[in-house]
C-alpha cells in the first residue's frame, strides 16, 4: 500500500493543489477576487443566519383559485349545453356553498345533460390509469343537476398553485439567479421565502402583495344601463370581488383611477398567460408612460378574432381585479402586439412590464410571518465559527504532536488542513449555502477527521511494537486500519444522506457539509497522508519509527 506510481501521485497532488486553488478566493477581500480569472472569483455562499436578510413566511389563498375553478366549470358546462345538438337549455346556473348548480328548462334533457356533464369530468392526471375525476356530477330531482370539484382535484390544484407560485416569485425576487435565496413549500399551503443579504425588505414585499393578474374582457352591454351598473356598484364587494349582476356569466370590475366601473363578459380567453413579452414605453401621441406587449402566436389569433368581430364596442383591461383601461376597438388587432396606456410613470410602467414577464401569480399571497436577520448577528455567527474552528483545529493539532511525535504528527495535520481545504473548496464549486448548522458540520468533521489518523498510527504503533520493521508495520497499520475506517465513515455517510432527503433548510445544510466532510476526510487520511509517509519513509529509510 505505500507503493505510489508517478500518474497516481501526481493526480493526489493534483486534486489537492485545485482544491487549494478554488478554496483561496475565500480568504482574499473582493478587491484582490476581482482580478482573478472569472472562474476563480466564486466563494461560498453564506446563508441568512450568517449574512442577514429577510426571512418571511407565506399563506397561499386557495380560496380564490377554488372559486376561479368553480367558475371555469359554470363557463364549460354553459358552453357545452348551448353547442349541444339539440342545445340544452339551462336555467339559473349558478356557483353555490362551493358548487355548481343549476336546472333545465326541459326535464326531458336531463338524461342528455348529465352525459355531458360526465364528459367534461375528465381524470385528474390523464397519464396515470385509475386516476379520479375532476369532478362529481350529481343529479337533483328530475331537472337539475350539481357538480363539486372533487377532493383529489383540489389537491392536485393547491399542488399546482404553490409550485407556481413558487416559481413567479423566484421570477420576481431573484431574476438573475444569483441571490442563492431559499424558497420551499412548507407545509399544506404554505411558502417559506429566505433571501439572504437582502437590503431592502420593501421591495420584497411589493413582489410578493402584487399578483399581476391580466386579463382582456369585452364591456358587456349592461354596463350602459343605469340600474344595473348602479346595483353593481352599490353591491360590490371589495374583498371577494362579487356583485350582484342582472346577467349571469358577467362581472363588475371598479375603475383604478375614476369612481365607478364597468360590468364586462366574465369568460375570456386572453389572459396574462397569453403575453409572450412586455416592456415599458412612450405613448406615440401624447408622450405618456405605456406598457407595451406582445402576445403568443395562439392568443394573437384569438385576439384578432375577438378584435374582429367587435369593431366599436369598448374592451376592458383588467389588472389585479381592477379596470386601469377601457378603449373601444377601432379595428381589428391582428398581429399580436399593443399598449396598455393608464396613469402610469415611467417607474411604475417598468415594474408592471417586469412583472408581466414574471408572470401573474396564481394566488394572493399572505404573509404570515415575517423576520429580518441583522448583519451583525450574521457576523457575530461568523466570528463565533471561526473562534471555534480555530480553537478546535488547535486542540486536535496539539494532541496529535502530543500522541505522536513532531513527525507522524505534522502528517495528520497537514492532512487535516487540507481536508479543511478541500471541503470548502467543494462547498465553492458546488455552489452550497453555508449556514451556522453547516459551520457545526465543518467542526463535527475536523474531530472525525483524525479518527482515521488516530486508527492507522495506533495500529503502526501496535506493530512496531510487535517487533515488525517501519515499512512493514506502516504497510500493516494501513492496510488493516481501512476496513474499520470505512465502515465508520459510511454509516455516518449514510446518515449524513438520510438527514439530507429527511430535513429542510438548515438541517440540510449541516448534512451536506458533514457529507462532503466524511469524503473528503476518509481521502485526506487514507489516500494523502498515506503518500506523505510513503514519501518521508523513502527519503529518510528509519531504522526504527518515532511513534
Amino acid at each position: 500500500m505505500l507503493f505510489f506510481s508517478r500518474w497516481k501521485t501526481i493526480f493526489i497532488v493534483g486534486l489537492v493543489a485545485l482544491g487549494i486553488i478554488l478554496a483561496a478566493p475565500n480568504v482574499m477581500n473582493s478587491d484582490t477576487r476581482a482580478k482573478l480569472p472569472t472562474f476563480l472569483q466564486k466563494t461560498i455562499n453564506l446563508g441568512l443566519d450568517l449574512q442577514g436578510g429577510a426571512h418571511m413566511l407565506l399563506e397561499v389563498d386557495l380560496s380564490s383559485v377554488l372559486q376561479q375553478a368553480l367558475v371555469n366549470e359554470r363557463t364549460g358546462i354553459l358552453t357545452e349545453f348551448r353547442d349541444a345538438n339539440p342545445r340544452i337549455q339551462g336555467d339559473q346556473i349558478r356557483i353555490q356553498n362551493g358548487l355548481v348548480v343549476g336546472r333545465l328548462r326541459n326535464a326531458a334533457d336531463q338524461d342528455r345533460a348529465l352525459a355531458v356533464l360526465q364528459e367534461m369530468s375528465t381524470p385528474v392526471d390523464p397519464t396515470q390509469i385509475g386516476s379520479p375525476r375532476r369532478t362529481e356530477v350529481t343529479s337533483v330531482g328530475n331537472d337539475g343537476f350539481s357538480v363539486r370539484i372533487t377532493d383529489a382535484q383540489i389537491e392536485a390544484i393547491r399542488k399546482r398553485t404553490i409550485e407556481q407560485s413558487i416559481e413567479v416569485l423566484r421570477d420576481r425576487i431573484d431574476p438573475s439567479g444569483t441571490t442563492e435565496m431559499t424558497l420551499v413549500r412548507e407545509g399544506d399551503d404554505r411558502i417559506l421565502l429566505q433571501v439572504p443579504g437582502a437590503k431592502n425588505i420593501d421591495e420584497i414585499k411589493a413582489a410578493i402583495n402584487r399578483t399581476a393578474n391580466l386579463s382582456f374582457h369585452l364591456v358587456h352591454p349592461d354596463s350602459n344601463q343605469e340600474r344595473a351598473l348602479a346595483q353593481a356598484v352599490q353591491t360590490f364587494d371589495p374583498e371577494t370581488g362579487d356583485a350582484r349582476l342582472a346577467s349571469i356569466g358577467t362581472r363588475y370590475f371598479p375603475h383604478q383611477d375614476t369612481a365607478g366601473g364597468l360590468i364586462v363578459e366574465e369568460s375570456t380567453r386572453i389572459t396574462g398567460e397569453c403575453l409572450e413579452n412586455s416592456s415599458p414605453g412612450v405613448h406615440p401621441d401624447n408622450g405618456s408612460a405605456i406598457v407595451n406587449f406582445s402576445f403568443n402566436f395562439r392568443c394573437s389569433r384569438l385576439f384578432g378574432e375577438m378584435t374582429a368581430k367587435n369593431i366599436g364596442k369598448p374592451f376592458a383591461v383588467v389588472l389585479d381585479g381592477e379596470i386601469i383601461t377601457a378603449p373601444n376597438i377601432r379595428g381589428a388587432i391582428t398581429g399580436g402586439r399593443g399598449f396598455i396606456e393608464g396613469s402610469f410613470t415611467p417607474d411604475s410602467a417598468s415594474e408592471l412590464s417586469r412583472l408581466l414577464n414574471a408572470g401573474a401569480l396564481p394566488a394572493k399571497l399572505v404573509i404570515v410571518e415575517e423576520r429580518t436577520v441583522s448583519a451583525e448577528l450574521g457576523e457575530a455567527s461568523i466570528r463565533a465559527g471561526q473562534v471555534a474552528s480555530i480553537i478546535g483545529l488547535m486542540g486536535v493539532a496539539a494532541f496529535m504532536w502530543l500522541s505522536y511525535g513532531l513527525r507522524f504528527g505534522t502528517i495528520a495535520n497537514l492532512a487535516l488542513a487540507t481536508n479543511i481545504g478541500l471541503i470548502a473548496a467543494a462547498l465553492t464549486v458546488l455552489g452550497a449555502t453555508l449556514t451556522l448548522p453547516g459551520i457545526a458540520g465543518i467542526i463535527l468533521t475536523i474531530g472525525m477527521a483524525v479518527d482515521a489518523n488516530v486508527l492507522i498510527f495506533e495500529r503502526i504503533r501496535e506493530e512496531t511494537h510487535n517487533g515488525r520493521p517501519p515499512v512493514s508495520a506502516i504497510e500493516t497499520g494501513y492496510r488493516r486500519s481501512l476496513a474499520p475506517i470505512l465502515d465508520a465513515n459510511i454509516t455516518t455517510l449514510i446518515a449524513a444522506i438520510t438527514l439530507y432527503f429527511v430535513g429542510s433548510g438548515p438541517v440540510r445544510g449541516f448534512a451536506v457539509t458533514l457529507a462532503i466532510g466524511i469524503v473528503t476526510s476518509v481521502f485526506t487520511a487514507v489516500v494523502f497522508a498515506r503518500l506523505l509517509t510513503a514519501t518521508w519513509l523513502r527519503g529518510t529509510r528509519p531504522k526504527s519509527l518515532p511513534i
